[in-house]
């Protein structure tokens, strides 16, 4: 089986690849092999064309994305729905909030621990701008993720720190918006919600945000997408909220209770009055609609020794 690592070399705060390629070749020379190492250059996009080049060859390979949460969106952009490819992730950027879903960040720098994991099959969403694996927003979290990218560029910012400044500063703009919400359901029914929300949120995955937990229930292979909308609330009740949030807590606190609209189905529709910012793994366009769904299985993903599936926790409603 061949081992390709695409690697950020920007990922992050600093660059370490010249110490991770020796690692990796001297972990793969004990097993016998070499892998190929390639890194992203071109900006934007690069990382999905290395990806979809190895995964084409055909044969059986797996595919390493070596950087943020950035990266890991374009590998898996190129690797989905070819059965012949697995992508595993080494979390080196600011957020590595994908990962946070299977357990500590350590386990997935462990390269033993990688080599040793076994192949799962796991959901991915589909927009209309290219498919997301983790979290989708559309509204006031995705106008603060857009901000974040350029905070946590800055000297001693982590990601959850740039996330946390740039919730300040959007605090102080546009709050929220006229929204109409079409829910989808695995029995194909439908149901439709309205109201002026602060954001609509579509989870595959649990966390985003360099360690906000939007999606504390989802799980990442049950063919469902979790789906998170929090109602305006008075800015009185902003600071006291923000925690909760942040911790998973809003699904059950009843602080959230008349603020909370909270579904699991296949599809999701948002219609907006005015222009909003849709988030897709951090990567944020402006749209006056958004449509979220489902792609069951769409992706094999390496889950290295010492992480776990997420389950649905036993107080799920």
């Amino acid at each position: 089986m061949r081992n390709v690592y695409i690697i950020n070399p920007k990922a992050g705060k600093h660059d370490h690849t010249v110490q991770f390629m020796e690692r990796i070749r001297a972990v793969h020379a004990t097993h016998g092999e070499e892998p190929e190492i390639y890194l992203t250059q071109r900006g934007a996009g690069h990382g999905e064309e290395l990806a979809r080049a190895a995964a084409e060859k055909g044969d059986a390979v797996r595919i390493w994305a070596v950087g943020g949460d950035g990266t890991v969106l374009e590998v898996v952009r190129g690797a989905e729905f070819h059965k012949n490819a697995a992508v595993g992730v080494y979390p080196c950027g600011s957020g590595n909030d994908f990962v946070r879903s299977f357990g500590k960040r350590e386990v997935f720098l462990n390269p033993e621990n990688q080599l040793a994991g076994k192949t799962v099959s796991i959901d991915m969403i589909r927009t209309q701008h290219g498919d997301a694996v983790n979290i989708c927003s559309v509204g006031f979290d995705a106008k603060v993720a857009a901000e974040m990218n350029y905070y946590k560029h800055l000297p001693f910012v982590s990601g959850e720190l740039a996330y946390t400044i740039s919730l300040a500063k959007c605090f102080l703009g546009h709050l929220a918006d006229k929204m109409t919400v079409m829910f989808y359901y695995a029995d194909g029914t439908k149901e439709t919600v309205t109201g002026e929300f602060l954001f609509t949120l579509a989870g595959n995955g649990r966390w985003y945000g360099g360690g906000y937990c939007g999606a504390p229930n989802s799980v990442i292979d049950d063919g469902l997408l979790d789906f998170v909308l929090i109602r305006k609330p008075a800015y009185s009740r902003i600071p006291g909220l923000v925690p909760k949030y942040k911790r998973g807590e809003h699904l059950s606190n009843p602080a959230f209770s008349d603020l909370l609209v909270y579904r699991r189905g296949v599809k999701i529709e948002i219609q907006s009055e005015n222009e909003v910012v849709s988030n897709m793994d951090g990567l944020c366009i402006k749209v006056k609609s958004e449509e979220y769904n489902i792609l069951p299985h769409a992706l094999n993903f390496i889950l290295p020794r010492g992480a776990a599936l997420p389950k649905e926790p036993k107080n799920a409603r």
